[in-house]
């Protein structure tokens, strides 16, 4: 790539039909000028795509990150979600062998309690009976009297 400097060194034969050397000096430092703005601006662009790709290149690292990061917290939330069933299924089942067990004793009590009541019903009857028995017998030892 030419540099302002090799256009501000350039040498050129003089010729008798030439141009006006004025004229050519003005101009090239004219373009010397222009060529040397063009030439800071394309390393100043240079240096700022330098810095774009870097600040992508970072970017794209924290994209990985936050996207690594999600994840495991993607894997994490359904880890929470299935231990979280099986405990309420854990749950549900021991509720119902306390609930079976409690329907149980509360048959076996009701059993109980109706075998009590049938026991005092039979006592009752065989009291009844003997009170019968007994003043059906005052009753006849009235009448022989």
């Amino acid at each position: 790539m030419l540099k302002p400097v090799d256009i501000q060194n350039k040498e050129f034969e003089k010729k008798l039909k030439g141009y006006d050397c004025d004229a050519v000096d003005d101009f090239l430092d004219i373009v010397i000028q222009d060529y040397d703005a063009l030439c800071k601006e394309n390393a100043a662009l240079r240096d700022k795509i330098k810095l774009l790709n870097e600040t992508v290149d970072h970017y794209k690292d924290a994209e990985d990150t936050i996207q690594r990061s999600l994840d495991v917290a993607t894997q994490s939330a359904r880890d929470i979600k299935d231990n979280a069933n099986m405990e309420a299924e854990a749950i549900i089942n021991r509720a119902k062998l306390d609930a079976t067990r409690l329907a149980r004793q509360i048959d076996d009590e009701h059993i109980k309690k109706h075998q009590e009541m049938l026991k005092i019903k039979q006592e009752v009857d065989t009291y009844r009976a003997r009170i019968k028995t007994v003043c059906e017998n005052l009753i006849k030892a009235v009448d022989d009297i």
